[in-house]
C-alpha cells in the first residue's frame, strides 16, 4: 500500500451509501413500516427494483414482475409503495449537503452514494470520523448509511461492500487501514464484484485464472496494461493503494441521450403525446448540457405495446440540426415537428421518446453558421438561457418547463402505490396531532 508518514497519508477516500435508499425514504416518512418487509417498484409498477432485508429474506428477488408475486407478497404481509423520484431526489439532496459538513470534497456517484476526500487526518482517527458522519447524517435526516474509507476510491468502495456484508459487526464503518486488512478482504472478494470491472472482462480474467480481487491486485500494471486496457491497469494500482482513479472516471460522457418512459396506459391522443415528449426534450436537454455537450441530430420515436393484441404502429425519425445546439426549445421545436409526421390516430400508443444524437464537447464557443438557419446567430445567448433555466430548475424542482408539458398529465406513469412527496409539495405535508 501506499506508505504513511507521520500517521497521515497524502489521500484518503470515503464513500457513504445510503442502506436501500429507496425503502429507507417510505420507511421514514412512515414510521410504521420500520422493520417490516417493504418493496418499491419500478415505473409503471412493473418490477421490484428495491426491498428491505426483511423482504429479501421472504425470497423476493430484484426485478420480480410484481403482477406475478403480488398475491403471495400481500399474503406475507409485504408493505408496497410506488416508486417517489420527488421524494427520493429531495431526500438525496439533503443527504449531499450533510456530507459536506465534513469535508469540501463531495462527489456524488449516484443517487444514493457519494465519495468524498478525507486528507490531512490522522489514519487512527478515521474510522471514529466515519462514525460521527453515519450518526449525523441518521440523526438529522434520518437516513442510515453505510461508511468505507480507503487510500483509493477502489479501496474506499470496498471497504463500503465489507461494512455491508459484516454490518452488525464493524457497526456499518470499515476502514481499511493495515495491508493486512486490505489483502484480507480482497481474498474474499470476486473479481466480478469490484468496481469498474465489468462482467465480460471478468469473465476473460477467469479464464486466464485471476478470479479473486487479491489474484488481479498481486498482478504486474504493467502486463495488464500490455495484455488488457489501461483502465484494467488503473484498477490494478488503485487495489495495490494507489490512487490513480477519479469518481467521475468511471462513467464516461455519454454518445447519445435518450429520454423515455412507457405510459401508465395506453395513449391514443395527440396532444397527450406532445406532452409527453415536451417532458422528454426537456430532460435530455438537462442531461446534455450537464455533461457539458451539444447535440447535432434529434430524434423521436413511438411505439405501441407488442405484447397486446392490438394494432401496431412503429415509427421513429431523426433530423440533423443546421448547427449543434443545447437549446431545450430547438429540440422541441424539431421533436414535434418530427411527432406530427410519424404519429398515425387510431392507435394505442404506449412510448415516446427523444434521442440526442452525435453528441460534441460544448466547450467550444465557435459554431458552424448556416446560411438558412438564423437561429445559429443567438446560439451563445440561447445557451445563458438555458444555464438560467437549469439553476432555476435545479432550486426549485420543475420551476420553469415548456408550456407543452402542462398541456396535460393523462400521459404520466401509474403509480397506484406512491406514497406522498412529503417535503416537495406543501399540499401532501405530513399531518402532526397533538
Amino acid at each position: 500500500m501506499a506508505i504513511a508518514l507521520n500517521g497521515y497519508r497524502n489521500q484518503v477516500w470515503a464513500l457513504v451509501d445510503a442502506k436501500s435508499f429507496y425503502c429507507s425514504c417510505e420507511q421514514l416518512f412512515d414510521p410504521k413500516l420500520a422493520n417490516k418487509p417493504v418493496v418499491v417498484l419500478s415505473n409503471n409498477d412493473g418490477c421490484c427494483v428495491a426491498m428491505t432485508p426483511e423482504a429479501k429474506a421472504l425470497g423476493i428477488k430484484r426485478g420480480a414482475p410484481w403482477f406475478k408475486i403480488a398475491h403471495e407478497a400481500k399474503r406475507l404481509g409485504v408493505h408496497v409503495r410506488s416508486s417517489n423520484y420527488t421524494l427520493y431526489a429531495d431526500m438525496s439532496r439533503r443527504f449531499i449537503e450533510e456530507l459536506s459538513q465534513f469535508s469540501p470534497h463531495v462527489e456524488q456517484y449516484s443517487i444514493d452514494e457519494a465519495f468524498i476526500r478525507l486528507d490531512g487526518f490522522k489514519l487512527n482517527e478515521l474510522t471514529e470520523y466515519g462514525r460521527e458522519m453515519k450518526a449525523t447524517i441518521e440523526r438529522n435526516i434520518g437516513l442510515p448509511v453505510r461508511v468505507g474509507i480507503g487510500a483509493t476510491p477502489t479501496l474506499a468502495k470496498l471497504g463500503n461492500q465489507a461494512a455491508k456484508l459484516y454490518e452488525q459487526k464493524v457497526k456499518g464503518v470499515i476502514q481499511i487501514d493495515s495491508d493486512h486488512k486490505r489483502r484480507w478482504l480482497l481474498e474474499r472478494t470476486d473479481v466480478q464484484s469490484l468496481w469498474g470491472v465489468g462482467a465480460k472482462t471478468a469473465t476473460r480474467l477467469q479464464t486466464t485464472g485471476i478470479s479473486s480481487a487479491l489474484q488481479l491486485a498481486d498482478s504486474d500494471p504493467s502486463d495488464i496494461k500490455r495484455l488488457w486496457n489501461v483502465g484494467l491497469a488503473r484498477t490494478v494500482l488503485e487495489l495495490q493503494g494507489i490512487a490513480c482513479i477519479d469518481p467521475g472516471d468511471i462513467d464516461d460522457v455519454k454518445k447519445q441521450i435518450l429520454s423515455s418512459r412507457s405510459f401508465g396506459v395506453g395513449i391514443s391522443n395527440f396532444d397527450d403525446l406532445k406532452a409527453a415528449l415536451a417532458f422528454h426534450c426537456q430532460r435530455a436537454g438537462e442531461k446534455l448540457r450537464r455533461q457539458g455537450s451539444q447535440a447535432n441530430v434529434v430524434g423521436v420515436f413511438l411505439r405501441t405495446n407488442r405484447h397486446k393484441n392490438t394494432p401496431q404502429h412503429n415509427r421513429s425519425s431523426a433530423i440533423p440540426l443546421a448547427c449543434p445546439s443545447q437549446d431545450t426549445y430547438k429540440f422541441l421545436d424539431c421533436a414535434l415537428h418530427q411527432l406530427a409526421q410519424i404519429y398515425r390516430s387510431g392507435y394505442e400508443y404506449q412510448k415516446v421518446g427523444v434521442i440526442l444524437d452525435e453528441l460534441s464537447d460544448a466547450g467550444n464557443d465557435a459554431f458552424q453558421l448556416d446560411m438558412f438557419d438564423t437561429s445559429a446567430l443567438v446560439e451563445s445567448k440561447r445557451r445563458d438561457l438555458m444555464s438560467i433555466s437549469d439553476t432555476i430548475n435545479t432550486r426549485y424542482k420543475n420551476g420553469l418547463k415548456p408550456a407543452s408539458v402542462m398541456s396535460s398529465t393523462n400521459w404520466h406513469m401509474r403509480q397506484a402505490f406512491r406514497s406522498n412527496r412529503w417535503t416537495t409539495r406543501l399540499d401532501e405535508l405530513q399531518h402532526a396531532k397533538c
